[in-house]
């Protein structure tokens, strides 16, 4: 070996290997011989020296423990190399507004750095990359409303706080379903050329709007089967005449044509489709008195509508439909997770026409999983701590609780718990608040909301007609000057 040349570290298999063969040489006390040292170095081509570092490393113990020796491995890595040059980073990338940090480029002409540089400090974690959500704005009133809420499904059980499993509760909520996304990501092969995707207007893709209601999975003892929960998913359309001509059909041919959801076509898909639904699937030994849930579109019907307590408590149901809280979509399941679930298996399938978009939709609903349903209530219930712990609030991340793992274990919870403090504190929170002014305000906000959806579904029921002697009349009686041209 040359002056200065030194010979090559061990690996972390030769130490382990090496420590093994020191464990057939010692003596019953831990000890090495002498000459072993030696004997070993020259096997694994290092100095006696490093042998018995490495042996000090392992800390033998022939004693009768659970762990005879200590793992050796290199401590080379991170511990080597030239000092790094910006040791301050994360507290000048702090010092930065959050607006200016989208990209590497921006954030390096802020530091004052090259990108390069930055990109290597994010590869050593010393740069965290982060999502941010754009969610609903939130009023006071809203945060005492979803507080409240959540805390209504906390319920006592062994004198634990634990969370409603909602068995008696039906999640309504519509959802558009596209032709396809504007960007999708294709994996293929090094150098394979990904088929072009085109389409007229990107701001008008063919879509179709869908009602889906859904309930938790759970074990029907009458029929001696899981109900799967999937009471069922609708969509918006009628099939007329094709006005004209086209290379897909002649003028006449029958053609699927999606329908503008008003407040009259709403309730005729909760009368005509989602109560009978309910009746015919709902596991016939549970209780008939379902709470219907839906959000507080201004397509959707109150709650007192005469037409829909009267098909709610026909042939001998108790049902109720009731707003979940303003502003909130992260209280319904269908929103947390179950539509995405949806979506993914939707998009697979190519669609071209609006009758495509129906049954690849169809045949993901009844792709999806039941236990996926399940657990995305159990999300909701994690979500419904966490709103407690911000004070009604949104400003957190879904929680996750490795369901997967859960299951894989069968120990998947029914209910999750919730913490007895938090309880405590949004209860007390609850009574320095006037609630009821709260909900006057969210009441008349969601009145002035629905009356709106009204005169909305109002203007567009309108036919414009050219008539200018209707024109002139108006004119006339006004008292408008009419400009010449």
């Amino acid at each position: 070996m040359r002056k200065g040349q030194h010979k090559k570290n061990l690996t972390d298999g030769e130490c382990n290997n090496l420590v093994q063969h020191l464990l057939t040489r010692c003596t019953s006390s831990g000890k090495l011989p002498k000459g072993v040292a030696e004997d070993m170095g020259k096997l694994f081509d290092c100095t006696p020296t490093t042998v018995r570092r490495i042996w000090r490393r392992a800390s033998v113990d022939l004693s009768g423990s659970k762990t005879i020796c200590a793992t050796v491995h290199q401590r080379k890595k991170g511990q080597s190399g030239r000092k790094r040059m910006y040791t301050d980073i994360p507290e000048r990338i702090q010092a930065i507004p959050q607006s200016r940090r989208n990209c590497f480029r921006s954030i390096a002409y802020a530091l004052n750095i090259p990108k390069s540089t930055l990109h290597v400090y994010f590869k050593r974690g010393v740069i965290a990359k982060y999502s941010s959500v754009l969610k609903p704005s939130l009023t006071e009133s809203n945060k005492v409303c979803r507080l409240n809420w959540a805390i209504k499904h906390v319920t006592d059980i062994d004198r634990a706080k634990y969370f409603d499993p909602m068995n008696d509760t039906v999640h309504v909520d519509e959802k558009w379903f596209f032709i396809t996304r504007l960007q999708k990501k294709i994996y293929g092969a090094p150098g394979e050329k990904i088929k072009q995707r085109s389409c007229k207007s990107k701001r008008h893709l063919l879509k179709v709007i869908f009602l889906s209601a859904v309930a938790r999975p759970r074990w029907d003892q009458a029929k001696g089967e899981w109900f799967d929960g999937k009471i069922g998913t609708w969509h918006f359309t009628e099939v007329v005449p094709a006005q004209r001509r086209s290379c897909r059909r002649d003028a006449g041919t029958p053609a699927m044509k999606t329908v503008t959801v008003t407040r009259d076509t709403y309730k005729a898909m909760i009368i005509d489709n989602v109560i009978p639904a309910i009746r015919s699937k709902w596991p016939s030994d549970e209780t008939k008195r379902v709470k219907i849930q839906q959000d507080n579109a201004r397509p959707h019907v109150p709650p007192s509508d005469a037409a829909i307590v009267a098909a709610c408590k026909a042939m001998g149901w108790d049902m109720e439909v009731v707003f979940q809280p303003p502003n909130s979509p992260d209280l319904n399941v269908l929103d947390l997770g179950f539509f995405r679930a949806i979506q993914t298996l939707q998009v697979e399938k190519h669609s071209s026409s609006i009758e495509d978009i129906v049954a690849a939709t169809d045949a993901a609903w009844a792709a999806v999983s039941t236990t996926t349903l399940n657990k995305n209530f159990l999300t909701l219930q994690r979500c419904l701590q966490e709103v407690i712990l911000d004070t009604g609030g949104n400003d957190y991340k879904i929680p996750h609780m490795k369901k997967d793992v859960l299951l894989a274990r069968g120990r998947l919870p029914e209910m999750v718990s919730c913490e007895r403090n938090a309880w405590r504190v949004g209860c007390a929170y609850l009574s320095r608040v006037d609630y009821a002014a709260h909900m006057e305000k969210l009441d008349r906000e969601v009145q002035e909301s629905m009356e709106m959806g009204v005169i909305c579904t109002q203007i567009e029921a309108l036919t414009i007609y050219n008539d200018t002697e209707v024109h002139d009349d108006i004119v006339a009686a006004l008292g408008l000057v009419q400009l010449s041209e």
